[in-house]
């Protein structure tokens, strides 16, 4: 996303592209006011609305399945048995973060969330590796690059989420029914310029690595490269909304919400849109420049 705005793709195709942080508020909130049209975000917003009966979002898009990362501790915490009655740092409810967490808690490591550990919110996973560093938590969910940088500072993976084999909607390109309807060019467009942008970072390592310094502030060349590593092997091509991906997370949601497992996911996903630009042959166009 940051190589598309950057490079302003979308003017391309018609369209100019301005990110907007969305910083303590959840990206569905700017969505459903009408303030923004499209969100990139995970997907934990638009299917825990969806099971809680808001039917207006639909995932046109995901780009990445995996949830990377994992739980980091106190180099003392050798298990999850070790967590029993420990503090763990989360970000906000119903944040990826936290979805996964408590999953993994409860289904991984026979741990109750709330009873067996503490949960202290405590913000953005960058600052649950400060508040992991200041002693004020025993251990907490990190994301790339933090991982790179937890190791580097004595901090022990206890849980690492690939290893387990955890399949999510990580990143997602999310919509209203009423853009779809009134706005269907401009959802085709934006997929193009996000596509284009993911080719741009998978086959452009110095310019992917320079606006990655530019946006993670402070990162090491190290973190910056592993990062660029990682994120190259997960990211899709073909950024298909896979039914099977929104079943999977529907299965880690029910763990809160026992309703999910009886939730239609058919209504929260339209493939139509990358289908329709995957058949035209424009992705493996960009690819065989």
């Amino acid at each position: 996303m940051w190589i598309a705005v950057e490079d302003r793709i979308g003017r391309k195709y018609g369209i100019e592209l301005k990110a907007i942080y969305a910083g303590r508020l959840r990206p569905q909130q700017l969505l459903m006011s009408g303030d923004v049209p499209i969100v990139v975000a995970t997907g934990s917003g638009a299917l825990t609305s969806h099971v809680l009966g808001s039917k207006d979002q639909v995932i046109v898009a995901i780009n990445m399945t995996k949830v990377g990362g994992g739980i980091f501790a106190r180099s003392e915490i050798r298990s999850g048995e070790d967590l029993r009655g420990k503090t763990i740092g989360v970000s906000r409810a119903g944040s990826i973060s936290e979805i996964i967490l408590r999953y993994v808690l409860r289904a991984k490591l026979g741990l109750q969330p709330d009873r067996d550990v503490k949960l202290l919110v405590v913000g953005d996973p960058a600052v649950g590796l400060q508040a992991l560093e200041r002693g004020i938590v025993d251990a907490t969910p990190l994301t790339m690059p933090l991982p790179l940088m937890a190791g580097k500072m004595g901090f022990r993976e206890l849980v690492n989420y690939d290893a387990l084999g955890i399949t999510f909607p990580a990143n997602t390109v999310t919509t209203s029914r009423q853009t779809i309807g009134k706005r269907p060019e401009l959802i085709d467009s934006f997929l193009k310029t996000l596509i284009e942008g993911i080719y741009v970072f998978k086959t452009d390592k110095p310019k992917s690595i320079a606006i990655m310094k530019k946006n993670l502030l402070g990162a090491s060349d190290e973190v910056l490269e592993e990062t660029y590593k990682y994120t190259t092997a997960v990211l899709e091509q073909q950024p298909y909304p896979s039914i099977d991906v929104i079943r999977s997370g529907l299965e880690i949601l029910s763990l809160q919400y026992p309703q999910a497992k009886q939730t239609d996911p058919n209504p929260l996903v339209d493939a139509s849109f990358v289908k329709r630009i995957d058949q035209s042959g424009f992705i493996a166009a960009l690819y065989k420049k």
